[in-house]
């Protein structure tokens, strides 16, 4: 019988471990799970002021509830130097986040809001819709719609 104590033999033993230690180790790596996608972040929903004037022309909705007038605590703050700007009452309306949709609602204002060119008093919107006040015209930017929303599903 061999001496497996001898240096040849703890040599090939001690290879034969480091093998397997090895083969072990690209066997898990190749196991391990795919590094998900990045996800694609939507940018926070907004208003863009469209038309001439000077001033901001973009306005974050980050709060549930957003003001929108000429009154100097509005969170969307139309100003009376604007195109149509005296057109758009000292708090005109208001648009409130309900989930993940956006209500604009008339605070009983003089010369309405409308929604795609309708008037309206209280609309859901959509990513794209065109808002006035008054007569100062805003796109509403939000969340894209869902594959349930699109008829995808």
């Amino acid at each position: 019988m061999p001496d497996l104590l001898q240096p040849g033999y703890l040599v090939l033993g001690a290879l034969a471990v480091l093998v397997l230690v090895l083969l072990a180790l690209a066997i898990r790596r190749r196991r391990r799970a795919a590094p998900a996608a990045p996800i694609a972040l939507e940018p926070a929903p907004f208003l863009e002021r469209t038309g001439d004037g000077d001033g901001p022309r973009m306005f974050a909705l980050s709060k549930p509830v957003i003001i929108v007038g000429r009154a100097e605590d509005s969170d969307v703050r139309v100003l009376a130097n604007w195109p149509g700007g005296p057109s758009v009452s000292r708090r005109h309306a208001q648009i409130r986040r309900e989930d993940a949709d956006f209500i604009v609602e008339d605070l009983g204002s003089q010369n309405g809001i409308r929604v795609n060119g309708l008037a309206t008093h209280r609309n859901l919107l959509r990513d794209g819709y065109r808002v006035s006040f008054g007569s100062v015209e805003f796109v509403f930017h939000g969340a894209r719609p869902s594959q349930a929303d699109r008829g995808d599903a």
